[in-house]
């Protein structure tokens, strides 16, 4: 039995939504549904729980220690799922890699982690996004994050901007170098937050060749539109990187989507699985991503053949604080008593509720505006209009 202190409340980081928000939330779900289909994509709905093994599968350390773990009565470790793109993976490598190529998949749904709630960040909240499996060209790269940018507008959202990386070139200036794991995070992380003193200090430390220090110095300054013509490379990995993120800013140009990007080759964060571009999208007047995806063509091989793929994620919670359309439950009308008046308008999409308190005309026109209602239909076939 639930003690008093807790019967009654919510854990931190969830939340109960109902009336406008609830209302809002599935809206917003529509429209990213009914968007990510126009182009092709088809709904996938892996389980809410799974074998831990199976989701911790290639997904950082960081990621790990969030999720949400508990045992089954045989004694195995479950977890609920904290992302899509594993159990995504999982479902393509097991059971659809002889599949025509490439797949196209969307989700939408809840996925948990244990982190500190803040805003537009809780412990369970929703992901809709897609993944584009089987194609490593710098065309699907482009279509993920033209859909991505199509997804925003649709919300009504148009005041966005996108950063754009590409983590193979950091790997690539890292490949010849024999260094530790804590160093390469500490590396990583002057680079992410382009920490120019502490990412010089760090790399005296390491008694590099001119090459390579001075390329890794010079990441933390690589962003804007002539970050590819300033980037030094130091091999042909570093080159075919470079020339991968012109190529899709080439392919975004032909969307006429290029000048909503600005390429960043600082750009490291994300998932442990990722291989090749990274990108985050941002809307004015929010403080960090609503959107944030990139190429993974490592991950579907540990559930099955080696496949490449690219996909995103959009954060349904941090839309909802940002959009400007809202989505209402307010009736078109309140109905005196249900007739042929009222069935037909519902056919036709309106939203018509009907008194069953059987309320005085003065209550019933309190309640109507309680409601938002713009008429109330009365039994006699007038109707009155509600200021």
């Amino acid at each position: 039995m639930l003690t008093p202190q807790l019967d009654k409340q919510l854990p931190d980081g969830v939340a109960d939504l109902f009336f406008n928000d609830a209302a809002r939330k599935r809206a917003v779900e529509r429209t990213l549904a009914e968007t990510f289909a126009r182009w092709g994509y088809a709904e996938i709905i892996p389980p809410m729980f799974e074998y831990y093994e199976s989701l911790a599968a290639q997904a950082g350390a960081q990621l790990c220690e969030e999720m949400y773990r508990f045992f089954d009565r045989d004694g195995r470790t479950l977890a609920l799922r904290a992302d899509f793109t594993i159990p995504v993976a999982r479902i393509v490598g097991t059971k659809l890699f002889d599949r025509a190529m490439p797949l196209r998949f969307f989700y939408i749904g809840s996925v948990f982690r244990y982190t500190e709630p803040q805003a537009g960040v809780r412990r369970e909240f929703t992901q809709a996004g897609i993944e584009l499996i089987g194609a490593n060209t710098a065309e699907a790269d482009a279509e993920a994050l033209a859909l991505a940018m199509s997804a925003l507008r649709a919300l009504g959202l148009h005041d966005f901007r996108f950063t754009l990386g590409n983590v193979a070139y950091l790997q690539a200036l890292l490949h010849d170098l024999d260094l530790d794991e804590a160093t390469l995070s500490a590396l990583h992380e002057a680079i992410r937050r382009k920490n120019t003193p502490a990412l010089a200090q760090q790399l005296d430390a390491l008694n590099l060749d001119a090459t390579h220090r001075d390329a890794l110095a010079q990441l933390p300054t690589l962003w804007g539109n002539d970050a590819l013509d300033r980037a030094r490379c130091v091999n042909d990995a570093a080159r075919a990187a470079l020339e991968r993120l012109r190529a899709v800013m080439q392919w975004l140009a032909r969307y006429d989507l290029a000048d909503f990007v600005t390429l960043d080759l600082a750009e490291t964060r994300g998932m442990q699985y990722y291989t090749g571009i990274l990108f985050e999208g941002f809307v004015h007047g929010l403080g960090f991503a609503v959107a944030s995806g990139g190429r993974y063509d490592n991950l579907i091989a540990h559930f099955g053949p080696s496949i490449p793929a690219v996909g995103f994620a959009i954060g349904v919670e941090r839309v909802m604080m940002i959009q400007r359309a809202r989505a209402s439950i307010a009736p078109d009308a309140i109905a005196q008593v249900y007739d042929a008046r009222v069935a037909e308008a519902r056919a036709r999409g309106r939203i018509v509720e009907v008194d069953v308190l059987a309320q005085t005309d003065d209550a019933l026109r309190q309640y109507a505006r309680v409601r938002g209602a713009s008429e109330i239909w009365w039994r006699d076939g007038r109707v009155e209009s509600i200021e």
